[in-house]
């Protein structure tokens, strides 16, 4: 990952992927409720269903130096 200027890091893998409109159309509606991008809601529930299958994905924080 990236760090931007204010030392936050910045996601730098990307997906593609085709689905239906009604799918996508969904997607979005979910995204507007939460006040989240289209990507971020779409990480939010793979990470969760990987999560549920009992295989972690979430990187581990970076530990600080002393």
């Amino acid at each position: 990952m990236k760090k931007t200027n204010n030392n936050e890091k910045m996601k730098t893998a990307t997906i593609a992927f085709k689905t239906s409109p009604p799918v996508k159309k969904a997607l979005e509606a979910l995204a507007k409720e939460g006040f989240r991008s289209l990507s971020q809601q779409v990480e939010m529930i793979v990470v969760k269903h990987l999560e549920e299958q009992g295989i972690e994905c979430r990187e581990t924080p970076e530990k600080k130096a002393k």
